[in-house]
């Protein structure tokens, strides 16, 4: 009984970061919209599309396995790995900030201040310490070093963009609140370290880099075919942007919301020791496609009516876009857990990495063909029927194992 009570107490902590992240967000977008317009808030959507993209090059893969990395490691070693992966990470960011601020003033010109200044602030959170805090099982410090910052940093920025009516102050206000959150997640952990040793050697970054290579491959490729369809609507249908920009931010809000349960499984599952994984692993593949089933037919249900309550402006979000979008979720929340959280302990993470291959493969035309025929309909079921794709796979390699276990 304590250990169940331990667990929810956890697990409602998890919650608690990602519940505030989420409450924010949504109160965020009837404000920014009714301040500068929708136009305005769909070229703050592709920015921070486009950061997600770009931070898979920044977190390089630690974001992904990270957390499992941190909970099967000695407690010792835990502050030296951080700070070979922070060391390895502003590196990165030096590289990929400047290639994204290209990018972004390619495709939005006439925003060239505002996307630059929002592409730096929506960057930095990958060099932050969330992922060590989720692997260590520490959920109070990830709200309050990590998303308690951020969360400030959305809603001074909030106050600021009421009080000037100026879109960029409220990016550079976010900036600044991202730099707090990263400084301190990294002092937080640093502190109990002993014996730290700072290797600034381009060849170690390098080595740090091998060894994530699964990793970064399955991020990338992941992120790849999430950001895809933005940059599709973008290129080929940008009189639909705001409309793909509601599916976007519903999509994400729904991960977002079902990332407790994966921040806890993650952690749950390896440390219970060798002995009892693959009992673990078992659960967790079993609770999986309900939660997974029960969160989509939400999204399908409740879609309209939520694109209604956030966009103050009529939308063309129906039953149309919040069937596709519910779809990807339910497949997502699927290959989260089974994908990051019980392949990669087991070693699989070659198999993970595949499977977001699969994904990017098979999605890619769907994604680029549905936009010239069925508009932004068609681009959402296409990343819909790459997401059921790589969920099925994992699937099929997870119960190859555990045959196998018996």
């Amino acid at each position: 009984m304590q250990a169940i009570v331990a667990a929810l107490l956890r697990l409602g902590t998890f919650a608690l970061t990602v519940g505030a992240g989420t409450i924010v967000g949504l109160l965020a977008i009837p404000v920014i919209t009714r301040m500068v317009g929708a136009d305005a808030w769909a070229v703050q959507v592709l920015v921070q599309s486009q950061a997600t993209l770009f931070g898979v090059l920044v977190a390089f893969g630690w974001g992904t396995i990270g957390p499992g990395l941190v909970a099967s490691a000695p407690i010792h070693k835990r502050p030296q790995l951080f700070l070979d992966s922070l060391v390895t990470r502003c590196y990165l960011l030096l590289v990929g900030a400047p290639l994204m601020v290209l990018l972004m003033i390619l495709l939005r010109p006439a925003e060239a201040v505002f996307v630059s200044v929002a592409s730096v602030a929506y960057l930095l959170p990958f060099v932050g310490a969330s992922w060590y805090f989720v692997g260590e099982g520490r959920p109070l410090r990830l709200f309050l070093y990590d998303a308690l910052p951020q969360l400030l940093g959305t809603v001074v920025g909030l106050i600021v963009l009421v009080a000037t009516t100026n879109f960029t102050m409220m990016v550079v206000t976010q900036l600044i609140f991202n730099v707090a959150a990263v400084s301190v997640s990294a002092f937080v952990v640093l502190r109990g370290g002993h014996g730290l040793v700072a290797d600034f050697a381009v060849r170690n970054s390098l080595k740090q880099m091998s060894k994530q290579r699964h990793g970064v491959v399955t991020a990338a490729t992941g992120s790849f075919y999430v950001n895809l369809p933005i940059l599709v609507v973008n290129t080929f249908i940008p009189t639909q942007l705001d409309s793909y920009a509601i599916a976007d931010r519903l999509f994400r809000f729904a991960v977002t919301a079902f990332s407790p349960v994966l921040q806890f499984v993650q952690g749950w599952i390896p440390e219970g020791g060798v002995e009892s994984m693959t009992h673990r692993i078992r659960r967790a593949a079993q609770f999986a496609p309900a939660l997974g089933l029960a969160g989509g037919t939400a999204m399908v249900l409740m879609g309209p009516l939520a694109a209604q309550i956030l966009v103050q402006a009529p939308t063309e979000f129906g039953f149309e876009l919040s069937s596709p979008v519910g779809v990807s979720f339910a497949a997502v929340a699927v290959s989260q857990v089974i994908g990051l959280a019980c392949l990669v302990p087991i070693g699989r993470a070659r198999h993970l990495a595949l499977s977001t291959v699969i994904g990017a493969v098979l999605g890619t035309p769907l994604i680029v063909i549905g936009a010239f025929t069925f508009g932004v309909a068609g681009v959402i079921w296409g990343m819909a029927i790459s997401e059921v794709a790589v969920a099925l796979f994992q699937l099929r390699i997870l119960r190859l194992h555990l045959k196998n276990a018996v």
